[in-house]
């Protein structure tokens, strides 16, 4: 999409992620606390599919339902990984952030400056590792914008008259194969399907039905092609907000790679 080389996609998330626990556990062995993050490894994100379903063996095997392996899970041992309150007033300072980067005091974590005698970071460890991924003084987020054009661009891509014709022909085809639907979006939430995984046959059916619909119909590539250009055309009202955020994300990738190929080291 037009908007990717601006934006953080999922996997990028999963790098900062774990950069930035690694980089609040060095802070929280610094201050002298026993605590220690778990979660620094890049966890295999989610794929985004916002066209739903589009592979057959895919759909054949799993309905519209993440393959186990993709489908993330808490350990066994997730209660016992969790900070205490110590620990989590030092991660965080007492502070969250805005989605603006904003601080906002915690209602219920006391702000804390000293630890054994040693400063604690404004905004916590967290806030310092957010920081030197970022190379700024402030844990301003510059990329709410990238994820705002992405959902209102999907949104209005919806609308576009040949993204609507397109829909009607995946209908009628779903119509032909027993399968009432108005739209693609509405299968994977129907509600007949079980609520837990794995899928049933019924939900298998009819995601098998789906993709070979989309195929059928060129689904997929008429609304791409509507969604770029929607894309674009929100993009190039916000030029210079675009161009802090790419730089933003290209910062902190490189930083937080680095942080990752030092601990792996």
């Amino acid at each position: 999409m037009p908007i990717d080389r601006y934006r953080l996609d999922n996997g990028e998330l999963a790098e900062l992620r774990a950069a930035e626990q690694l980089l609040v556990n060095e802070c929280l062995a610094d201050l002298g606390a026993d605590y220690r993050s778990p979660h620094t490894d890049v966890t295999e994100p989610s794929p985004e599919a916002p066209y739903g379903v589009t592979v057959e063996a895919w759909a054949r095997d799993h309905g519209y339902r993440l393959p186990p392996g993709l489908a993330a899970s808490p350990g066994p041992d997730a209660e016992q990984q969790q900070p205490d309150d110590t620990a989590l007033t030092l991660i965080t300072g007492g502070t969250a952030y805005e989605e603006d980067g904003s601080p906002m005091p915690y209602a219920d974590v006391p702000k804390t400056t000293e630890y054994k005698g040693r400063p604690v970071p404004e905004g916590g460890c967290l806030g310092e590792a957010r920081r030197t991924l970022a190379e700024r003084d402030d844990n301003r987020d510059l990329t709410p914008v990238t994820r705002d054009i992405y959902a209102e661009a999907y949104r209005d891509s919806q609308k576009d008259p040949k993204v609507v014709a397109v829909f009607a022909a995946w209908s009628a085809c779903m119509k032909e194969k027993g399968f009432s639907y108005r739209s693609p979006l509405e299968p994977p939430n129907d509600k007949s399907f079980p609520r837990d995984p794995p899928a049933d046959d019924a939900e298998k059916r009819t995601a098998v039905a789906d993709v070979a619909c989309k195929e059928r119909t060129g689904l997929v590539a008429v609304w791409h092609k509507a969604e770029s250009a929607a894309e674009r055309a929100l993009m190039a009202r916000h030029t210079s907000e675009l161009e802090a955020a790419g730089k933003d994300r290209e910062t902190r990738l490189a930083n937080a790679r680095e942080v990752l190929a030092r601990h792996k080291g």
